[in-house]
């Protein structure tokens, strides 16, 4: 199944793109999602910093997905990074 993931915050400092494409099992969970997400991220994307993954959230377009939720049966994913501001 292809997966559409946008990418919002400081991951979207490694691409220029707002969104990454990627392949992952009709039957993927969200922590399948973020594991294929990091392994790109390693491949491609010079200087990342894996734990910034590591905490990000990952949703769709209306709900906070946990590790064990499948993935949206569109494929479309949103992957929030951690933020903080006053």
């Amino acid at each position: 199944m292809k997966i559409e993931l946008n990418l919002f915050g400081a991951l979207r400092q490694y691409t220029p793109a707002a969104a990454v494409t990627l392949e992952v099992a009709d039957d993927a969970r969200v922590a399948d999602v973020r594991t294929a997400l990091r392994a790109h991220a390693e491949a491609y994307w010079p200087g990342f910093h894996s734990g910034l993954l590591a905490r990000s959230a990952f949703a769709s377009e209306t709900t906070v997905l946990r590790e064990g939720e499948p993935v949206p049966a569109d494929g479309r994913m949103a992957v929030l990074p951690p933020v903080s501001g006053g």
